[in-house]
């Protein structure tokens, strides 16, 4: 009895050995984790920030590139309304017409259009991030609408293609505008005008979009950080608790292994003398 008594007092002492170096070793190791994870979020979130300020940064200039064409459709319709009804004089001035419009407002379209492509890549590229983030227990992070650019790429064809129409149309009926039907040339221009207006608009809303997308990224990042440490603190809490116990354990099977009582034993107390009594 007395064998099998020791012999489970060595069982118990080598295990209690094995998990106190096992929790100790999942101290560190959860402190090597948090590190690497905090590293490995911060990158991911980092880049999704990085690709957002990109296609905002491109968002700015296309809606340089919008205003610009704005401008330049305004001054058209202008030059037209002034336009006189002498053919010698007005001929050369839907010249320069028709050349403004191929020289400036159609490289314009073209490079709006480009950047509208680089753009869509962009936020592609955000999205997917974003939603990797969101993969994360507990966090959801509103992801851009690829809906919204799609129209205003919509809208960027559609100025590119009116703006070429518009430069044909005054090649081809130079005599009718110059006989005072100046609306072949208006009416297209204020439609190209308000629907760079639109396009304006859904850039500005999207900027916006991307701006706040920045800004839960940022707080996210901060936030991830506090969870992991506390998570981080609790984890080590448990495990030197656990640490704790097994070096207890161990006391307790190094006293049975000596013969000793596991708990020691509590002294009785000595009966009190009676009192001597009064001569």
């Amino acid at each position: 009895m007395r064998i099998l008594k020791r012999i489970a007092a060595v069982v118990i002492m080598v295990a209690s050995v094995l998990v106190l170096v096992l929790g100790l070793a999942g101290i560190a190791g959860t402190w090597m984790i948090r590190s690497r994870l905090d590293d490995g979020l911060g990158r991911i979130i980092t880049a999704a920030e990085a690709e957002a300020a990109n296609a905002r940064q491109e968002l700015d200039r296309l809606d340089a590139a919008l205003t610009q064409a704005s401008t330049q459709i305004a001054a058209v319709e202008q030059e037209v309304q002034e336009l006189g009804t002498d053919l010698d004089q007005t001929k050369p001035l839907l010249t320069a017409l028709t050349d403004k419009l191929g020289v400036d407002l159609a490289p314009l379209a073209v490079r709006a259009r480009e950047m509208m492509d680089t753009i869509r890549e962009t936020v592609a590229a955000v999205n997917s991030i974003a939603e990797t983030i969101n993969a994360l227990p507990f966090v959801s992070k509103p992801i851009p609408e690829l809906e919204k650019l799609n129209t205003l790429a919509e809208e960027i064809d559609t100025f590119e293609a009116e703006v070429r129409n518009l430069r044909l149309t005054i090649e081809q009926r130079r005599s009718e505008i110059i006989a005072g039907s100046v609306s072949i040339v208006t009416t297209p221009a204020a439609r190209i005008r308000n629907g760079l207006y639109r396009a304006q608009a859904t850039v500005s809303g999207y900027s916006q979009q991307l701006s706040a997308l920045q800004g839960d990224l940022s707080a996210l990042r901060a936030t991830l950080e506090h969870w992991l440490t506390w998570l981080a603190v609790i984890v080590t809490l448990t495990l030197l608790w656990l640490a704790v116990s097994q070096a207890a354990l161990f006391v307790l099977g190094w006293r049975a292994l000596r013969g000793q009582d596991i708990l020691p034993r509590r002294r009785k107390e000595a009966p009190a003398e009676p009192a001597a009594a009064l001569p």
